[in-house]
């Protein structure tokens, strides 16, 4: 019950900052010391980097911990349990280090998961799970990752990366902002939580950079993250400095540049020290050898950019939108360094894999961002640096295979399409899906103004959202499938996650296809007896909707059945008919005062709303026929349509209660149904599990979502209560 999940009640709450070193005098610890969680990064087909920190209290820059070395045993195993041990050793950890280990867990076989655990002093870490890469040139028919950035503690709770622990990928990566630099003040935190003076300053030396470390690292939901898959990293700004630019700091009056360059060293120290990384990223004072590229069988390769150690300044004073600069176009700024570029150039050049991605911190695509019929540019993303993006667009043209670029910093979510570098071309090369800020920015929103303009003002810019989540990916010969995953909110702990957009490239077609509208009907977990409601949902309706007509069927009434039908308040004129038996209800519709317009990209247009009720446990499908729809000109659109699913609660486990769904997920977690999730409910699940009550309704207990009902179950639903 440790992996993904296993932090100790100190990391939870925080230890008082004046706690001393938690060692007693016989060298035994007094608290747990792996505060911080486990981590694994950097596969390769034969090893993993794995990870951990000793840090009894992580609220202080030693971790509470004596000034001497801490020998740690590890063991690298093929099951969850620890038994079938292939490979384990010794590592030390010092004080000159933080108490660190990065150990190279080798001689493993490829594209294998496994999974590892520290022991130090009697005191064991939580499991971590892991994975290697394929080998170069194998075969891989499916490959899942996701990527995420911009993780600001004071913002907000770290559902998304909770959420990405229960997505057990084959990779995460992470594209910078993984710390933020600035002091923080915690009286408007919807953290609730007070932290020692030292946190209220900026970070500039080691000992304030390994506390936010410290600090951040200590969240159970990240940790959860770093525990259940191996992670590729890369910094952006914030790790060091709000938008250094090699040698020059945000402020160059209030910090010279020798202070800088020591405050760089200090930061890259400390970043090295709490990140899984190889000895290759290891620093050198001031310097940081980041970008590397990581290969996945044949289908896949990553090359992981740092725009930000070799850069020139930024242009025309680093503004957001700026209009008329011309030091943008000047071919001998760069944003990659002279070195980094051709290693780029000649792995795009020589890639032999089907995808080219490029793991990146800033946009790359163009995207002019001033209203109207001027054009304005952020000079601080890659259209701050014209020719060394063109350069790169070019590669993709010319050398790269389908080349996709995944990118973090901007806090909101886009697909853009990346326009060939040629004079008066439109043709796409590529594609770039950047990936919104995990906290950063707070709750956010769906669509706002900024977003409608700039969607409207870019050509190549096909979707846009403004609320925290990440992206998911799955990669296959044939396809990518983009899945932009958003939560409501942040400003509290357990937001649901849902799928905002999924956009799919097409292997041999540079680019976003252009996608057909979409008729969706939502998902929904209704109680035996009970009544729910479930929406139906019209997207990519970029032409905007003045009517149509609609038909939802239950494809089983012994399960559930419609029983009322609304349509939405912006659809002005509106009739509905519900069939007798209630399987099936039609709505037709009209905008006559034009209140849906058009809208951007994946954004959802809200149609109707279904009255459910569930009639015997089980599932159904909830299928839609679009008889007509057209958009605001009055022209027919030919949408796709997706089905949704019905769960309807399954009999009581315990007593004469049903279960309950309070997250609305279609997962039963107050299995007792007392209306609150608690230990109980594990206790509950546990005692029932080859009951019928249970086991012939795994749809409501298949909390680790693969599909099949087992003990892992009632692990998964343990990590939640914990």
């Amino acid at each position: 019950m440790q992996r993904t999940g296993g932090v100790s009640l100190a990391a939870v709450l925080g230890m008082s900052a004046s706690a001393s070193a938690m060692v007693n005098d016989d060298g035994n610890f007094e608290s747990d010391p792996y505060t911080l969680g486990v981590a694994s990064g950097d596969p390769l087909p034969d090893s993993v980097i794995i990870w951990t920190r000793l840090a009894p209290n992580p609220l202080k820059a030693d971790g509470a911990m004596p000034a001497e070395p801490f020998d740690i045993q590890w063991t690298v195993a093929t099951d969850e349990g620890m038994s079938d041990v292939v490979n384990s050793g010794t590592a030390t950890a010092g004080p000159d280090h933080a108490h660190t280990v990065h150990v190279d867990a080798d001689g493993l076989d490829p594209d294998t998961e496994y999974y590892y655990q520290f022991e130090c002093r009697g005191e064991t870490s939580p499991v971590g799970r892991t994975k290697t890469a394929p080998p170069a040139g194998a075969s891989v028919e499916e490959f899942r990752f996701g990527f995420a950035s911009c993780n600001r503690w004071v913002d907000g709770y770290y559902t998304a990366f909770r959420q990405m622990a229960r997505d057990e990928l084959d990779l995460i990566v992470h594209l910078g902002d993984y710390i933020y630099e600035y002091g923080i003040d915690v009286s408007d935190s919807p953290r609730k939580k007070s932290l020692p003076q030292a946190y209220k300053k900026e970070t500039t030396d080691l000992d304030t950079y390994r506390l936010r470390y410290g600090l951040y690292k200590s969240d159970p939901d990240l940790q959860a993250a770093h525990a259940s898959a191996p992670w590729l990293v890369t910094r952006d700004d914030h790790e060091v400095d709000n938008n250094w630019a090699g040698d020059v700091p945000q402020d160059p009056d209030k910090q010279s540049a020798e202070a800088f360059i020591e405050r760089r060293a200090a930061a890259l120290k400390a970043y090295y020290e709490h990140m899984p990384f190889r000895m290759a990223q290891k620093p050198e004072d001031a310097s940081q050898k980041l970008y590397r590229y990581y290969e996945f069988g044949d289908l896949l390769d990553f090359n992981v950019l740092d725009t930000r150690l070799y850069r020139s300044d930024q242009a025309c004073d680093d503004v957001f939108n700026k209009v008329d600069c011309a030091e943008r176009f000047e071919e001998d700024r760069t944003i990659l360094g002279d070195a980094q570029e051709e290693w780029l150039l000649d792995n795009l050049s020589t890639t032999e894999t089907t995808w080219n991605v490029l793991a990146n911190q800033l946009p790359f695509a163009k995207m002019d961002f001033k209203q109207g019929s001027e054009e304005g540019f952020r000079t601080e993303q890659w259209d701050g640096y014209v020719p060394e993006q063109n350069l790169v667009k070019t590669a993709f043209e010319e050398d790269a295979n389908n080349p996709v670029v995944i990118t973090g910093d901007f806090h909101s979510h886009w697909a853009n399409n990346l326009i060939s570098a040629k004079d008066g071309s439109s043709k796409p090369v590529g594609a770039e899906f950047v990936g919104t800020s995990i906290t950063s920015g707070g709750n956010g929103t769906d669509i706002d103004d900024f977003g409608r303009y700039v969607v409207t003002e870019n050509d190549n810019v096909e979707y846009y959202n403004n609320q925290r989540g990440y992206v998911r990916c799955t990669v296959t010969p044939d396809s990518w499938t983009t899945e932009f995953r958003v939560l409501d909110y942040v400003d509290e702990p357990g937001a649901p996650m849902r799928t905002d957009a999924t956009v799919e490239l097409r292997a041999g077609q540079p680019g976003i296809p252009d996608e057909k509208p979409l008729v969706l009907a939502d998902s929904v977990a209704v109680g035996n007896g009970k009544n729910g409601t479930a929406e139906l949902t019209g997207r990519w309706l970029e032409t905007g909707l003045s009517g149509g007509t609609i038909t939802a069927s239950i494809s089983n009434p012994e399960v559930a059945t419609i029983t009322g039908v609304t349509v939405t308040e912006p659809l002005s004129i509106s009739e509905t008919d519900i069939a007798s038996d209630g399987a099936s209800a039609t709505v037709r519709f009209a905008d006559v005062e034009k209140n849906v317009q058009s809208v951007v990209g994946g954004t959802d247009t809200p149609l109707a709303t279904l009255d459910i009720r569930g009639k015997s446990a089980g599932t159904t499908d909830i299928e839609l026929s679009v008889e007509k729809l057209d958009d605001e000109s009055g022209d027919a659109l030919e949408p796709n349509t997706e089905i949704g699913v019905v769960i309807v609660g399954p009999p009581p486990v315990t007593g004469s209660d049903e279960p309950t769904d309070p997250d609305g997920d279609g997962l039963f977690e107050d299995v007792n149904g007392n209306g609150r999730v608690d230990y109980d409910d594990i206790q509950a699940l546990f005692d029932s599990f080859a009951d019928d009550s249970v086991a012939l309704n795994k749809a409501a207990y298949d909390f680790n979502e693969n599909g099949k009902l087992e003990y892992d179950d009632i692990v998964t639903l343990y990590s939640e209560v914990n």
